[in-house]
């Protein structure tokens, strides 16, 4: 019997280890490709420390301001498939348990840093890596520091395929567009067309249409209409992320760098991860604020050679240099505010994510925006994912229904009988807030 004990405990101890041989080895594969500048020896060392010693604080924590360059590019088998066409700082306050998401137009013309060439914005990393150099990261670094004047503590890169396996293994996102999309001239993979349209309103989008949506540029603001609807798919996706994985899984982690290995670089390390989860997790939609460099303040449209350039209105970039600063304290237009106020909404608050406080916080968020909260309770509603949006006022104040349906990514849907108040809109918080 002892013989037999030994040989089970035997064969379990060569399974684990054999588990634990195969499983290091996917890591280490997936994160010599993703996790790009380090050494195969830092990244075998960071695998001990993300299981045994993650790291407490990340790069920036202490001034209590982390600022991430979002780079977005097509990849192999697209026109154009190097240039960074979307380019975004996002900025998260982790005291506060806030974000903000700073986009920059793709046309923006700047100066390459240690030349005296200017080029658009989106062409600055491609000129770096085919230098001898090999320096493009570095360089629009540089280049977003200068226009921001923010420190780029980290960066991520993703190429459509990552994006889409992304949304798709989200099983898809609820997206509201604004306006719809009708764009006959959108590209396909043999230099042709595949023309596409979507009608505005709420959408549930798999990857490969939120890539559309992500990157078609026809309707009536052009590029800029495109990167708010970048913004609000990171939003969504956001949402959509810590409703499937509500606490780090390092398999299922493993899983998604296996997934992503060619689609993804980043100079995050490995053992940040789980710092950085944690911090991300407890910022929620109505937390994120979303500025984009437009034509409005902050740009002129200038032509140059055949085409035209969006290049700041002035030389030291300083409007957007306290944009970039102040993106944290932005106030809602006051004509904005005024048209919601005539409204007069009543608003109630039905909190199923688990947080039993979330309720009363969100309240007081939005009465310091004037609104009468007349309840806010916590609820039972394990299947709810997101935030839904009752209108009893039935679109009878436009005004409340838009702004609501902005700063929580909200699902508008009909009140059953059964769950009936008589607040002109209830807020129903759902798993993934």
């Amino acid at each position: 019997m002892l013989k037999l004990i030994l040989k089970l405990f035997l064969i379990v101890i060569l399974f684990l280890a054999l588990f634990v041989a195969v499983f290091s080895y996917e890591m280490f594969s997936a994160g010599q490709k993703i996790f790009s500048g380090q050494e195969q020896n830092s990244i075998i060392k960071q695998l001990k420390e993300l299981v045994f010693n993650p790291i407490e604080e990340l790069r920036g924590e202490k001034g209590n301001r982390i600022n991430i360059l979002f780079l977005g590019i097509g990849g192999e088998g697209h026109n154009g498939g190097e240039l960074t066409d979307t380019i975004m700082i996002a900025s998260i306050k982790p005291q506060e348990k806030e974000a903000a998401l700073l986009s920059f137009p793709r046309d923006m013309y700047v100066q390459i840093p240690e030349t005296n060439i200017n080029t658009k914005i989106n062409a600055i990393k491609i000129f770096g890596d085919r230098n001898t150099k090999k320096n493009g990261i570095d360089l629009i670094k540089k280049v977003a520091n200068e226009i921001s004047g923010l420190d780029i503590h980290y960066y991520i890169q993703l190429d459509f395929q990552g994006f889409t396996k992304i949304i798709d293994d989200l099983g898809g996102i609820d997206v509201y567009l604004k306006t719809g999309i009708n764009d006959p001239t959108y590209p396909n993979f043999n230099r042709g067309y595949d023309p596409f349209y979507i009608e505005q309103g709420w959408h549930r989008l798999d990857g490969a249409t939120a890539l559309k949506v992500a990157r078609s540029r026809h309707s009536t603001m052009g590029d800029f209409d495109r990167i708010e609807r970048q913004q609000t798919i990171i939003k969504s996706s956001k949402q959509k992320s810590f409703e499937k994985y509500s606490k780090f899984d390092i398999i299922a982690f493993k899983n998604i760098l296996n997934s992503l290995s060619n689609n993804l670089k980043t100079d995050i390390q490995l053992k940040e991860l789980p710092r950085f989860y944690k911090i991300a997790k407890e910022i929620k939609n109505h937390q994120i604020t979303a500025e984009i460099i437009d034509t409005k303040i902050y740009l002129n449209r200038t032509h140059v050679g055949m085409g035209y350039t969006l290049q700041a209105k002035d030389d030291n970039y300083n409007q957007i240099k306290s944009l970039s600063e102040n993106i944290f304290n932005l106030e809602i237009s006051q004509e904005r505010i005024e048209l919601i106020r005539k409204e007069g909404a009543d608003i109630e608050i039905r909190n199923g994510t688990g947080t039993l406080d979330l309720a009363n916080k969100v309240a007081r968020d939005l009465e310091e925006l004037g609104y009468d909260i007349i309840n806010s309770t916590n609820i039972n509603l394990p299947e709810l994912s997101g935030v839904q949006l009752y209108d009893n006022a039935k679109e009878q104040k436009p005004n409340t229904l838009e702004f609501l349906k902005e700063k929580f990514n909200a699902v508008i849907i009909e009140m059953p009988h059964d769950k009936s108040s008589r607040a002109d809109f209830v807020i129903v918080l759902g798993r993934g807030f």
